[in-house]
């Protein structure tokens, strides 16, 4: 059977990066269930799921499959995005039967700093600067927030609350700026920059960001954000429960009320 991949003239440190990435963040799912004291078995079925994941979206991006299906080859990009976050929300409880650290999965955002590589594409002429510049110095910035957060506060036993919403409140921001300019500089009627460099950010191996590192860090990022609302309950809860104890009692048959 004939093979035929369409490729992106990259440079060697973007299909390094690109291809150490993919393999490393199964890892990293299995570490920080590992290294949070919850459960290894847990950590090792969703390590094993992304890496089937990753396996896949590599095989995708490869065919060319979202250009080669048409209009339905559209839809695999959004539908990629939104699974495993989908996916976590709906069995949240199975996710997080176990406390997290947040600090692992804060970590995660470290690697976007990775996506410097978006500028050095930019600069070989294979993507516009309308998505490279903010895609790329977006990522930078939350990478070196994730980093300094981390670094700042080495002593403490957790992150500050204060840290962990400004880090993850940056990565969505990018997240959505990087989506903005990525799909309004591509062709279609939605198109509002028409840069001189066409933005085909499918191919390989830039096709594998919005295919599969897009995803995972949305599932990272959803995966936090619930975790730090779940730590949050017991302490409301308390407060709850404080509020009953002080509540004044009507004694109906005394006539009084008791504390």
């Amino acid at each position: 059977m004939e093979l035929n991949y369409t490729l992106m003239d990259a440079h060697f440190v973007t299909v390094s990066a690109i291809a150490a990435a993919t393999l490393v963040t199964p890892f990293y799912v299995f570490a920080t269930y590992v290294f949070s004291g919850a459960s290894a078995r847990k950590g090792a079925l969703i390590g094993t799921a992304f890496l089937l994941f990753g396996a896949l979206m590599t095989w995708t991006v490869l065919s060319d499959l979202p250009r080669s299906a048409g209009p339905l080859g559209n839809l695999i990009i959004p539908a990629c995005w939104i699974t495993p976050s989908l996916i976590l929300v709906l069995w949240r409880k199975w996710f997080l039967s176990e406390p997290l650290s947040q600090r692992w999965l804060v970590g995660l955002q470290v690697w976007r700093l990775a996506g410097g590589i978006f500028l050095i594409e930019m600069a070989r002429g294979n993507l516009p600067g309308v998505f490279a510049y903010p895609a790329g110095i977006g990522d930078i910035v939350v990478g070196l927030a994730a980093a300094f957060a981390l670094i700042a506060y080495r002593s403490h036993s957790q992150l500050p609350r204060a840290a962990l919403i400004i880090v993850l409140s940056l990565g969505v921001t990018d997240l959505v700026v990087a989506f903005f300019f990525g799909i309004t500089s591509s062709p279609g009627p939605q198109q509002l920059f028409f840069p001189d460099v066409a933005n085909d950010l499918r191919l390989f191996p830039t096709g594998m960001v919005p295919m599969f590192f897009v995803p995972f860090a949305i599932f990272f990022h959803t995966l936090s954000w619930l975790s730090l609302r779940q730590s949050a309950m017991p302490s409301m809860t308390e407060r709850r429960e404080t509020r009953k104890v002080a509540t004044p009692r009507f004694d109906r048959e005394a006539g009084t009320g008791t504390a």
